[in-house]
């Protein structure tokens, strides 16, 4: 399965117009395309976008409702693992001169500090195999600055081998099938990002390379994430807003593989993809970690925190106590969630104006919000410093009255 294989089931819109790589927002802009699948030309080269930019595209190629995606998602990690290993030579690319400025690289907004792969997914190895999508800068035809997050996976391979005087070997895919991306994306074990993409897919195949693997890529850069540091920013985060200059690690590019006819991809930082890759994947995890404390129903994250900082989880309450159990099973599930709202099963997650409506008339805020303050939270909250404070709502009908709470309409 690859990119391709998806063009039908997205149908994207297709702009032949010739675009330069620092017009590509203002493009998609004017045709009102900024979060709809589009294929656009940059500098005479094709560039894929929005192939994940909405529940529904995601739910189509997991055959899934767009609204449970929360419940669909949690039963694929107890799916069988279907791995296939072939050769690198069988996909199909070929080795070109190591240019960067080859690839139609963007730069999203006038402030960004450079041309900017917002789509690659980065394939490390050391004692196992990672795969994360990491924003990478543009520094010349043959390096870019990686922003790598401590402490996720990624970063830690790379501090154990620089503090080991080595470097860390990566390959960076770009161009794959939106269900690895999205594997790619979620929080799992280390070393799992494979076997969980393989449960999405069906069947996943890798392509062997050394000792390394890749997957169906259009493109795929073999280098190597040294010790040598840069400066990386300022770039828009999933805020909409500009993240801080950072000094990050240097990614030097020593093979390049491509299709003939590659079909670049982007995601729009800030944009609705963005926002879905990063949001989405937390949801089933939440599912897990809050049906450990009571029955719950579905769980979305919110359109007004970018999909990532605030949540609502729907419950069958049994018993007093289990909201307040399940909010702390949330905010324990992502330790970037801010706040969650807990609602019973006849409140739809999905409108603002419901669950507005069970906070109005189920919530009495000297008895049923949670704050917990001195927590972790993300490095992405401008509101936050050191640690933040987070919080929940307990908006759940008290059992012993909930005659009182029936809907009329």
């Amino acid at each position: 399965m690859n990119l391709r294989d998806t063009l039908n089931l997205v149908n994207p819109e297709i702009l032949d117009e010739d675009i330069k790589h620092d017009r590509v927002i203002e493009a998609l802009r004017q045709k009102g395309l900024m979060d709809k699948p589009v294929i656009l030309t940059v500098e005479g080269k094709r560039v894929a976008k929005n192939f994940v930019s909405s529940r529904e595209l995601l739910a189509r190629y997991l055959n899934a409702d767009p609204k449970r995606l929360a419940v669909e998602l949690a039963k694929f990690y107890g799916r069988e693992e279907k791995i296939v290993i072939k050769e690198f030579s069988e996909l199909g690319l070929k080795k070109k001169r190591v240019n960067l400025f080859d690839l139609p690289i963007i730069k999203y907004f006038p402030k960004d500090r450079s041309r900017y792969v917002t789509g690659g997914v980065v394939i490390a190895k050391k004692d196992h195999f990672n795969a994360s999508i990491h924003r990478m800068m543009l520094l010349d035809e043959k390096s870019f600055a990686v922003r790598l997050v401590a402490p996720r996976h990624t970063y830690l391979m790379w501090r154990e081998a620089v503090e080991n005087g080595e470097e860390l070997k990566v390959a960076v895919c770009i161009g794959v099938h939106p269900l690895f991306l999205l594997a790619s994306a979620t929080r799992v074990g280390v070393g799992e990002e494979f076997g969980y993409a393989s449960k999405l897919m069906g069947t996943l195949t890798l392509y062997r390379k050394g000792e390394m693997l890749v997957p169906d890529s259009e493109i795929v850069l073999f280098g190597r994430i040294t010790a040598e540091t840069a400066d990386e920013g300022p770039f828009v985060d999933i805020t909409g807003t500009y993240d801080e200059i950072r000094k990050e690690p240097v990614l030097e590019i020593d093979e390049f593989y491509a299709k003939d006819d590659f079909i670049y991809y982007s995601i729009t930082p800030g944009g609705m993809e963005h926002r879905i890759l990063m949001g989405v994947p937390y949801e089933p995890i939440i599912y897990r970690f809050v049906s450990n404390v009571c029955k719950v129903k579905n769980v979305a994250t919110t359109p007004g925190s970018r999909n990532y900082f605030h949540a609502v989880v729907q419950i069958e309450k049994k018993t007093e106590g289990d909201a307040k159990n399940a909010i702390l099973a949330a905010l324990s599930a992502n330790p970037s969630l801010k706040g969650v709202i807990i609602v019973d099963d006849d409140i739809d997650i999905f409108s603002y104006e419901d669950v507005d409506y069970a906070i109005a008339t189920r919530f009495q805020a000297d008895s049923d919000f949670v704050i917990v303050k001195g927590a972790r939270g993300s490095s992405l909250d401008p509101s936050a410093e050191e640690t933040t404070a987070k919080w929940g709502i307990d908006a759940t009908k008290p059992l012993k009255r909930a005659k009182e709470f029936e809907r009329v309409i």
